[in-house]
């Protein structure tokens, strides 16, 4: 049979969980993979981030742009009906700060230099899972608002 090859072990990065802050005690700590990627596989540049929801109030982050496209995951967590999110989120864009409301599984996608947020949770029926990702990551990729 031969000797197992681990040639592509090291794409796998297996360290991921609780490399960053809470958000002001709306969520549980992090699971992440910004800077542990860039720092541990060649190669890899995304900025990503996955953690519960788990009361309602505003997302800390002011309003903000990117130099990159980022995306925005709402997941319900009721395994009997995912599309259920177990919430009302509503989220920001643009200069006149138009707004939208959903309770449902999403995905936002967010072209580079589109402002957005602030990301309230107005209501929470049970904690959901949020994250974003960036397919290329940078240290700072958060431009204030213009």
């Amino acid at each position: 049979m031969g000797t197992p090859r681990f040639e592509y072990d090291k794409y796998i990065l297996r360290e991921v969980v609780g490399t960053m802050p809470e958000l002001k005690k709306l969520s549980s700590p992090f699971v992440s993979a910004s800077e542990d990627f860039m720092k541990q596989i060649d190669g890899a540049r995304p900025n990503f981030a996955l953690y519960y929801i788990l009361r309602t109030g505003m997302f800390p982050e002011p309003p903000h742009y990117h130099r990159n496209d980022e995306y925005l995951m709402f997941f319900g967590t009721d395994k009997h009906d995912m599309k259920k999110l177990g919430a009302t989120v509503e989220i920001a864009f643009g200069e006149d700060w138009e707004k939208y409301e959903f309770s449902t599984s999403c995905l936002v996608y967010i072209p580079k230099g589109i402002q957005h947020c602030p990301v309230h949770v107005k209501k929470l029926e049970r904690p959901f899972l949020f994250g974003h990702f960036w397919p290329m990551g940078e240290k700072v990729n958060i431009l204030p608002a213009k």
